[in-house]
Order: structure tokens, then sequence, then C-alpha cells
């Protein structure tokens, strides 16, 4: 069955939830899934993104009936930690605890953030059908941007898969980390355009994964060193001439959960060349690359 769970974390989103939720009918009107389950996990807001949240319906038709649903909302009314990592990846977890429950005969699940820049260009459902009939190449799979591939953060490619934040000299590794990918990139553009980029964690906003392979797996933001090939994290030292800092807490929460399904079960990793989104027209006086 060709269906999916699309899952949102939500945290002061008010700014950009709207317009991913627009984006979220644009994939149900496109009809590319049999059926579409919406859950979102949010955390006590300062905002009115609940309110968003309990407002939006969606039409779900089935042979009988058409009915409408709502989000399928996991609330938590307190904040789990101080530090943000540790608290997304504690939202993803529970939206993971979600689907084991109720939706692991579903194909696919969906994460997309719904901050104010991932998300809210126009989605182009083109793109993701295309990938959706190559499912046999990925196992999970992100996309590049219109708008400038931001997210490093979550990047892990050889030699460079340590968390840029936690090297001594995070600017001398950051800009490496960056220019490496930049030309990884172009030379897919130019090169091997019809190729999705091989990595070992990759997130850029949005990902669709199967959900059989990832299901086992749970998100960390503590770096996990047993799901590392050592020699491979000894060329990144070696490449960049930087010492790690003696602190494993507070990393991206992708790399984990991207690397323990790598490990387990031979998980494909890709990034797609093609953007998801759009960049806006105009941009607006927003955090981040919209």
């Amino acid at each position: 069955m060709n269906s999916v769970v699309i899952c949102l974390c939500v945290y002061n989103s008010a700014k950009g939830l709207p317009s991913v939720l627009k984006n979220i009918d644009k994939i149900k009107n496109y009809k590319l899934f049999t059926d579409i389950k919406i859950i979102a996990c949010y955390d006590n807001s300062e905002d009115n993104s609940l309110d968003i949240l309990n407002s939006y319906e969606y039409k779900k038709e089935t042979a009988a009936e058409t009915k409408t649903e709502k989000i399928e909302i996991i609330q938590n009314e307190c904040r789990i930690s101080n530090v943000r990592t540790e608290n997304i990846a504690f939202a993803r977890n529970k939206l993971l605890e979600r689907i084991r429950e109720k939706y692991a005969n579903y194909e696919y699940f969906i994460m997309m953030d719904t901050n104010e820049y991932s998300c809210i260009g126009d989605i182009n459902v083109n793109v993701l059908e295309d990938v959706i009939k190559r499912k046999d190449e990925w196992d999970s799979i992100s996309f590049d941007r219109e708008a400038g591939y931001y997210d490093i953060w979550a990047l892990s490619f050889e030699p460079f898969l340590y968390s840029v934040y936690h090297f001594e000299n995070f600017d001398k590794i950051n800009k490496a980390m960056r220019d490496a990918f930049r030309v990884l990139l172009n030379d897919y553009k130019n090169n091997k355009p019809d190729e999705y980029i091989d990595v070992y964690s990759a997130f850029n906003g949005c990902a669709v994964y199967k959900t059989a392979l990832f299901l086992d797996c749970s998100y960390n933001s503590r770096i996990q060193f047993k799901s590392f090939p050592k020699d491979i994290l000894q060329k990144q030292l070696d490449a960049c001439g930087c010492k790690l800092i003696p602190v494993l807490s507070d990393d991206c929460e992708h790399r984990a959960f991207h690397m323990e399904a790598k490990q387990k079960n031979n998980a494909k990793i890709k990034i797609c060349l093609k953007s998801l989104f759009s960049k806006l027209p105009k941009r607006p006086r927003l955090r981040g690359p919209a």
C-alpha cells in the first residue's frame, strides 16, 4: 500500500505552519499516496501554533466514504530539557512511537519541519513523485534547495561525519565542510545529474523514509560513537587538523538516527539534486534561507 505518515514537530511555529500545511494539502490533492495520516508532536508554545493545528482539516477518501480528519496531536505540556536538540529528539521519538503503535504498516513516513524557512516555499510534488517512483534507489531521501543548501549540521558525508560544532576550531572545519559539499554537489549536477548523492546523514528540513527500515531506530542528541566507522572519523581528523572538544551532548538529532539505520539495517541515505520547495519570490524578514 502506497501510504504515508507526515510527521510534524511544532513549537512556536505560527509563522511557518500555515505554509507547511498548504504544502501538505498539495501532497494530498496530488493523490500520490493511497492513504495519508498527519501527526504532530506539539510542545507548549508562546504563539497560536496549537490553534492552527486544531483548525486544520483534511479529507480522507475511501471506497466507501469521504470523511474529514484532523491532525492527530501529541501534546507535551512541559519542556523536557534546556537543550534544544534534546527537546527535538524527544518530539521526533514521540512521533516514531505513535507510528510503531498505529501506523507500522504504512510504507513511508515524512519528517517535515514547521519553522518559518524550511518548508514554506511552494512544494514541487513532481519531485516527490519522481523519488517515489525510484524508491529502490534509497531508503531515506532528502533534497537540495533553490534557496541554497543550509543544513550542514545534520549532514554527514565522507570524510565529514562528525558534528562541525564539536571541533575546537569550528570556523575552519565549517568552511572546509561547506566547500567540500559544494564541490560534491556541483560535480553531481554537472556530471551525474540523474543520480542521488550517497551520504551518512542528511535532512535539510524534510526527508522521506521507508518505515520498515527506521522504526527500530531513534533520534538522539548525544553523539553515538558506536555508529561511526572509526577509519573515516580518523580521516576527518587528519583532513581538518582540528581536535574534537570533549563534549558528547547537543549534536544534531538526525545524525544518530540516520547512522543507526545505516549500521543496523544498511539503510541507503540519499540526497536528491532537485529542490522540493521553491525559493520565495521575495524573501520575507524571517530567520533562515526561505
